[in-house]
């Protein structure tokens, strides 16, 4: 394909993802601007800014939740538009097949999905916590997480943490799967890879001891501890990165962390997903001859999708199948039966 006409398929789906993104981003705001109005009275002007500013901080974290959906319904309208048009027609008859006329849609997925990934999806989230501050500054000023899984793959250990606030520990369970004891703490906090425990019951050998305070060696490091400051879905790429590779040398496992993760790459694989689902919405030429046709595609294998990756996701977290498996065997098999079915159209 020359680069004139790459240029023009790709121009052409910039200004439709624009435009809907525009309108999209425009009706989030309303509908999240009537919602703080209706939590927060307005009765004069700095009240109004004060929604107003709420609204634009917690509407780009919504929209960047939605983008590989409208990603989907700009590439699938934009390729309709190229079968109504007659252009596809036009350019299989100079030898254009239509394998090469999807590689501008291929590449402007690739590109929008990265600028997702390390600018809407981090931003989105960094302007959320700034609309909570907004809302409570006193609550907001450190970070708190809950309920936290850690297994240590290596020393037989299983740990429990009911509240994480920077690295301060509230409600702290070991369980040894080994010999089953158990130590609970219902303070903690890291200090030189060492763990100071405070109000100490252990269980062990069916006996059961109260210690005013212990100390133990970092079974977790405080630089993981630091991290998990954060829930799984507050944190963006780079974080479940640098947790990640923590977790790996520290030997221990994050089901949830390790979950967020394989999300993000999975969404970032969706756009290119899509990009093939609107080819084989819209192939062969002319078959769809409303948008109604396609408005229902598009519904429908949204709707499958999602329903499909959160029962997987469920099974993940209750420890049924794996992380990767979850987030990722819908993706795959709908990826090669989209390209089969393409070739087989072709062929």
């Amino acid at each position: 394909m020359n680069g004139t006409l790459f240029k023009y398929i790709f121009r052409m789906q910039l200004n439709a993802i624009l435009f809907v993104s525009i309108f999209v981003f425009g009706l989030i705001l309303v509908f999240d601007f009537a919602e703080v109005t209706r939590k927060y009275p307005i009765s004069n002007m700095e009240e109004t800014f004060f929604a107003i500013k709420l609204s634009l901080l917690r509407t780009p974290s919504t929209f960047s939740e939605i983008l590989h959906y409208i990603y989907f319904i700009t590439a699938t309208f934009s390729l309709w538009n190229l079968c109504q048009s007659h252009q596809i027609t036009i350019l299989k008859s100079t030898g254009r097949s239509p394998q090469q006329i999807l590689y501008p849609f291929l590449s402007f997925a690739a590109i929008v999905a990265m600028i997702w990934l390390f600018v809407f999806h981090s931003g989105g989230l960094f302007l959320e916590t700034l609309y909570h501050r907004n809302i409570s500054p006193n609550f907001y000023s450190t970070k708190i997480n809950h309920n936290i899984w850690i297994d240590c793959s290596e020393g037989d250990k299983v740990i429990f943490i009911k509240t994480v606030c920077d690295n301060k520990i509230e409600g702290l369970n070991i369980f040894d799967t080994k010999n089953g004891s158990r130590i609970f703490a219902q303070y903690a906090t890291i200090e030189n890879s060492v763990w100071s425990l405070k109000n100490v019951i252990t269980i062990e050998n069916d006996q059961i001891k109260s210690i005013d305070a212990m100390k133990i060696p970092g079974v977790v490091s405080i630089d993981l501890i630091d991290l998990l400051s954060k829930s799984p879905g507050k944190q963006d790429i780079y974080d479940l990165y640098k947790i990640y590779k923590i977790q790996s040398k520290d030997h221990v496992v994050l089901k949830a962390y390790e979950l967020e993760l394989h999300k993000l790459l999975a969404n970032c694989f969706n756009f290119l997903l899509f990009a093939l689902i609107a080819a084989l919405i819209c192939f062969p030429i002319n078959r769809y001859k409303t948008k109604t046709n396609i408005a229902i595609k598009i519904i429908s294998t949204s709707i499958f999708l999602r329903f499909a990756n959160s029962t997987f996701e469920s099974l993940a977290c209750g420890g049924v199948i794996p992380v990767q498996l979850a987030c990722w065997a819908v993706l795959l098999m709908l990826t090669c039966f989209s390209i089969a079915v393409l070739i087989w159209r072709e062929v």
